[in-house]
């Protein structure tokens, strides 16, 4: 059955369309996936850019260049054609000198994909209004689909095509995003063995700083006609050493904290290659291959910290999408786990905000700075649990949701200090905004007793454009109240 709809694709949780001037524009961006009936596939790409600011050379290294991986194990890869079109309406070729065959970086320090290749285009003729024309097709020794791609890209778009074919024998899974704010309605055409997706003016993408999760921001796609084989991954033999380190690293009778040590250690210390899947051909490397070599994509990683978890004895597995994610059993539930990122271990599943709980009460030591003629710096330690966003790093105005962390901190020290040291100043500030939180600071002194109350709530992990000036007064009036200024008689 054929069924063609209108979905309406938007950003989460904030309504503005990002209105900063773009630096290029896509005239036409096409991506074409096609399976055939040999057991073979092909990927075809197509983008004609316009060049509207210098900025577009030298702030994004892929409209000067283009660069295209590909493994030549599996792959064969066609450049149909690459040429500038000038704006007095000259076609400049691109010569044979300028293309440049090369190790991909993200493929460095890990020998296991010393055999992929990447093709840079050095473009040529370039001046401002200039159309560079880039068009090529990858074709494939395999017929196993599983991507996810964003239809947002970092300039607008003015004609976005996206399709997807397989033999009518197989079957297509599409899973498109749909955050609640509309931004653009692509129009999707879809059949059980084909997807087309059309939109134009697509906005393009936030520039802001402390961005969430790109799925949470900006329509994703998702699509597959099969799952790939893990069970050859989780080979457990020659594993012993990294489940030495995990029963090293659980040391604690909180699974989650054992879980969390185990999830770090692997961020940190297993280098990440950033390569697409498709580029391996949905072949995954052995957890003992991951351990052994220090090095892997993010699905290795994954692989990897689910079989140290299962070691020590939890139940974990792959997750995700991009199949980037663990989850893992503690009791009945099933927590998720990062391994690109050290985050919060939480639900798989959950759409509530992580709340940390932190209470302090009592005495603790501080830091004492000189600053001459008497006055001292009284410098108290941090709080953890303190979101990682920075006021003074925030704007007036922003035009995209924020991602910070839901906390609610209580913090309550007293201080002794020496005969004859007083506060200068005291403070007693609070302020709060329903659905967002609120913040109490109070600075006083009674004798030598110097009592500090600082408590932050924030409901929100991710803020949204709506709430965002609330958010940015709590944080700015709770951020610089680690310190308090002293003086000697």
């Amino acid at each position: 059955m054929k069924k063609i709809f209108i979905l309406a694709v938007a950003t989460l949780l904030g309504s503005a369309v990002c209105a900063q001037q773009p630096d290029a524009v896509y005239k036409l961006l096409r991506q074409e996936w096609t399976v055939n009936a040999d057991g073979t596939s092909d990927y075809h790409y197509r983008h004609e850019v316009q060049i509207l600011r210098n900025r577009a050379l030298v702030a994004y290294a892929d409209k000067g260049e283009t660069f295209v991986v590909y493994n030549p194990d599996l792959e064969e890869l066609t450049v149909n054609e690459v040429y500038t079109l000038q704006k007095d309406g000259t076609r400049v070729e691109m010569p044979q000198n300028a293309f440049v065959y090369q190790l991909p970086s993200q493929c460095a320090d890990c020998g296991r994909f010393n055999h992929l290749r990447e093709l840079a285009m050095v473009h040529t003729g370039m001046e401002l209004g200039c159309t560079i024309v880039v068009d090529y097709t990858i074709h494939r020794r395999y017929s196993l689909l599983n991507q996810t791609i964003d239809l947002v890209r970092e300039c607008p778009v003015e004609r976005l095509e996206v399709s997807v074919k397989v033999p009518g024998t197989q079957e297509l899974n599409v899973k498109l995003a749909d955050p609640e704010v509309f931004v653009f309605k692509p129009m999707v055409e879809q059949t059980d063995s084909s997807l087309s997706v059309k939109a134009i003016n697509v906005p393009q993408s936030y520039a802001d700083s402390y961005l969430p999760a790109k799925e949470l921001l900006y329509p994703t796609l998702h699509f597959y006609n099969g799952v790939p084989e893990f069970a050859p991954a989780f080979d457990r033999q020659g594993l012993s050493m990294a489940k030495d380190v995990a029963y090293k690293l659980i040391d604690s009778q909180n699974a989650r904290k054992n879980i969390a040590a185990i999830q770090n250690y692997v961020i940190d210390n297993i280098h990440l290659n950033d390569i697409e899947p498709a580029k391996l051909g949905y072949v995954h490397s052995t957890a003992a291959e991951v351990w052994q070599t220090g090095c892997g994509t993010a699905t290795d990683k994954a692989v990897l910290l689910a079989a140290m978890l299962n070691e020590v004895g939890y139940s974990a597995r792959v997750i995700g999408d991009a199949y980037d994610e663990v989850g893992v059993m503690i009791d009945t539930l099933e927590y998720r786990l990062g391994v690109r990122h050290k985050g919060p271990v939480v639900l798989y599943g959950e759409a509530k905000d992580e709340v940390k709980t932190i209470t302090l009460d009592g005495t603790h030591d501080a830091t004492l700075d000189t600053l001459g003629d008497g006055f001292f710096r009284f410098r108290m330690p941090a709080i953890p649990g303190t979101p990682a966003v920075k006021a003074s790093n925030l704007s007036v105005v922003r035009s995209a949701p924020l991602q910070s962390s839901a906390c609610d901190i209580n913090s309550d020290v007293t201080y002794l200090l020496p005969k004859g040291v007083k506060l200068v100043g005291g403070t007693d500030r609070r302020l709060s905004f329903e659905g967002v939180g609120s913040v109490q600071v109070t600075v006083k002194q009674s004798g030598k007793k110097l009592r500090v109350i600082r408590k932050l709530k924030l409901e929100q992990s991710v803020v949204p454009v709506s709430d965002y000036s609330n958010y940015r007064q709590l944080l700015t009036l709770w951020q610089g109240t680690d310190k308090v200024l002293l003086r000697a008689k």
